[in-house]
């Protein structure tokens, strides 16, 4: 089963404090611009993976700056299980954690090495790490280089080997060639053939002195005898380290012993939990308790803010309001009556009465214009002129009292009969009675309304307090099974049940530290530890110990340096000193010598023993590396190359016409596409065995927009297996491909 990384949470880790980072999907991005700390989050994922970077690793030091603490944890999924991987940096060394996020049970740190595999951090990022780095460097290679190079991604999934074996024949070209006058070894030859024929010259014979091969033995017995007592001293200096070492778990474990308690757990899980149902239950009815109790008092002041004011001057005046609202609207009727019984009359008597005046004023009018024309008479023509003038003016006089003839009267007579003055300031009422019938009529509209708004805000009120007095009484049952429950057990009150629960959680947690720490200390050490009060008492010993050994070893060194001395002298004895100076020259160049042929061997070896390696490596592995790399090549070359073919450690790339190109014959574009071919296809069949997220770091940062495309689309087609995390500072083309959830903005 493969791991997936589902979470990053980060205490403290170079420049991310308190971070928290979701990276669930199959084919995550990661993106952000330059210096943002992408790097800084790979190097996290593998720190709590395989622990933290050591202060000797150059530039690899996140220790956190502002005093966070330095590390985090790691939510992953496991064999279909959620664990929570935490690890945490401190001066005694990493603290790993393993947590089975469904159980939350502790799980032991060994199982991280079994879902590792065995893989450690380096191994790591050569083989799962797919960067730009491995690009640019096989553009740098020569033509039988780069052939060697893709012969070492294939059998074993990184250019470490061939660079190991670059730099291991390079090595030891420096030290021997068979031609050479330059390397080492060469020239210490020479020099040391010129010596051995000169010493050969010189050595003539050489004397023993007794009395010096007397001493010799005497001084040989004595170190002798110091080297059997050196490994005494040695083991007890051992011993001595070893229970310094293991003090502070020891001290650790007697603390902690003591912590341990004869109580045995009496509440279970399953009861702590329905209890806590129960208690929960309560909680809520007490939060809407809490909340019906904001209501009322939203709707109160809601009340209370609103403006009753007609309402209120309705009711104080009900009694007359609803006498005069009666008498208005039989008023109204009788106004209606009356308007339309005067209608009927009029029509009546227009015509006789209209009839009448205008015969009698077309009388008038008739007669005085006779006399005007007729008469002569001034006199008299003015008398026919003024009846002219009165009949014209009587006529018109008619007609104006026929048409303004309306029922004023009548609405006068209404009008007296409703009694407006209990209410006319209030209502700004006057004389004029349509108007005075609208504001009121206005008015019983207004105060209609606001009984409205009055009345549903009391229903809300009841409606309110019906639900309070139901949760009141649902939250006395509540209580009561709670009591009941806690009874049960023999506790007053939900609190003291949790923290008595928790106090038994705590036990077992120490019992179980206890048990830990037991075992990381043997017994025998245990009771070596017991006679000792503190660790100064053992450094002293250790101090002792170690002093006296230093002078027994410094006696060892002068009693041997007295019998180099003696050999010397015997050495010397003979016809010339320069014998003994070319012995012993010759002696060093002798060790010299070898020590460079047992370097050059080395390198030698390990050359040759590597090439077996990846020989060994290709008869179990590269066939279905190959078979991989080929459909992946051929995806990404869109079907140009369709085959892949390995002929004595080298590679023949067939195309869809069936031309053959070797390595070095490639285009740059095409060597990077075999390259991150032969890196995925190797990753993915290893990892059918290992099953860890594969990283790409900027991988194909120069590829243009179709490869990219190309190498997205076969990327998350292995994400379906294999979770890849791709760190990128370029989204273009990934955009088109991975929904916004699929991508962290960091």
């Amino acid at each position: 089963m493969t791991m997936k990384i589902l979470e990053a949470n980060i205490y403290g880790y170079g420049r991310f404090v308190d971070r928290h980072f979701d990276i669930s999907n199959d084919f995550q991005v990661v993106t952000g611009e330059n210096e943002s700390g992408k790097s800084t989050f790979m190097s996290f994922i593998s720190s709590i993976l395989f622990g933290f970077p050591t202060k000797r690793e150059k530039n690899e030091s996140y220790v956190p700056k502002k005093g966070s603490i330095y590390g985090g944890n790691l939510v992953v999924l496991q064999h279909g299980q959620k664990y929570l991987i935490e690890r945490i940096n401190s001066d005694k060394g990493n603290n790993l954690s393993i947590v089975n996020k469904q159980n939350d049970e502790k799980i032991p740190e060994s199982i991280l090495k079994k879902w590792l595999s065995g893989i450690d951090k380096q191994l790591f990022n050569e083989i799962y790490a797919v960067n730009q780095t491995g690009l640019r460097a096989i553009l740098d290679l020569k033509p039988n280089e780069l052939e060697r190079n893709f012969y070492s991604i294939a059998t074993s999934g990184s250019q470490e080997i061939f660079e190991m074996q670059k730099k291991f024949l390079k090595a030891a070209g420096e030290l021997y060639k068979p031609n050479g006058r330059v390397p080492k070894i060469n020239v210490m030859l020479k020099d040391y053939d010129r010596q051995q024929k000169n010493l050969q010259h010189l050595i003539n014979r050489m004397d023993e002195s007794k009395q010096l091969e007397e001493k010799i033995v005497e001084l040989q017995e004595q170190n002798s005898l110091f080297q059997q007592e050196k490994g005494q001293y040695e083991q007890k200096v051992l011993e001595l380290q070893q229970l310094i070492s293991s003090w502070d778990s020891y001290q650790e474990m007697l603390s902690t012993s003591k912590m341990v308690t004869g109580n045995k757990a009496k509440i279970t899980l399953a009861v702590f939990e329905q209890i806590q149902l129960q208690n929960n239950k309560i909680n809520a009815i007490e939060e809407t308790l809490n909340s019906l109790e904001k209501q009322m008092a939203h709707v109160k002041s809601q009340l209370e803010e609103k403006n009753f004011a007609e309402l209120d001057f309705y009711l104080r005046n009900k009694d007359d309001f609803d006498k005069l609202f009666v008498s208005l609207s039989s008023s109204r009727n009788q106004s209606k009556q009356a308007t339309d019984n005067t209608k009927i009359l009029s029509r009546r008597n227009k015509k006789s009465k209209n009839s009448e005046n205008n015969l009698m004023f077309f009388g008038i009018l008739g007669i005085s214009i006779l006399i005007l024309f007729f008469v002569s008479n001034v006199v008299i023509k003015s008398i026919g002129l003024i009846g002219i003038i009165v009949g014209i003016y009587g006529f018109s006089k008619t007609i104006k009292k026929n048409s303004d003839n309306k029922p004023d009267s009548r609405l006068e007579q209404i009008s007296r009969q409703n009694n407006f003055d209990f209410c006319k300031e209030e209502l700004g009422l006057s004389t004029d009675y349509p108007e005075n019938l609208k504001k009121i009529l206005n008015f019983q509209n207004q105060i209609k309304e606001q009984q409205n708004h009055k009345d549903e805000y009391e229903a809300k009120k009841r409606f309110l307090i019906q639900e309070q007095n139901d949760k009141l009484s649902k939250l006395r049952q509540e209580q009561i099974q709670l009591d009941t429950q806690l009874k049960e057990f023999g506790y007053d009150n939900f609190t003291v049940l949790r923290n008595t629960y928790f106090q038994q959680q705590n036990q077992i947690e120490t019992e179980s530290k206890l048990h830990g720490l037991k075992s990381q200390i043997p017994s025998s050490v245990i009771g070596k530890l017991k006679k000792y009060s503190s660790q100064n008492e053992i450094e002293e010993e250790k101090d002792y110990v170690s002093n006296e050994f230093k002078l027994k070893k410094d006696d060892y060194d002068k009693r041997l340096e007295l019998v180099i001395n003696y050999k010397i002298q015997l050495e010397k004895i003979g016809d010339s000193n320069e014998i003994a100076v070319l012995q012993q020259e010759a002696a060093n160049q002798r060790a010299q010598i070898n020590t460079k042929i047992e370097e050059w061997l080395a390198l030698s070896l390990t050359d040759r023993w590597l090439d077996d390696y990846l020989g060994k490596l290709s008869k179990n592995r590269l066939p279905q590396v190959i078979n991989l790399a080929t459909n992946f090549f051929e995806r990404l070359t869109r079907g140009h190359f369709t085959s892949i073919i390995l002929k004595e450690s080298q590679f023949i790339l067939q195309t869809s016409d069936n031309q053959s190109f070797k390595v070095t014959e490639l285009s740059r574009a095409t060597a990077e596409q075999l390259y991150l071919s032969m890196r995925l296809a190797f990753v993915v069949t290893f990892n059918k065995k290992i099953g860890l997220p594969i990283i790409i770091d900027d991988g194909f940062v120069n590829f243009d927009r179709k490869r990219k495309f190309q190498i997205i689309d076969l990327l998350l087609e292995i994400s379906t297996e294999t979770q890849i995390l791709c760190f990128t500072v370029d989204i273009s083309a990934i955009c088109d491909k991975v929904s916004n959830e699929g991508i962290l903005v960091i």
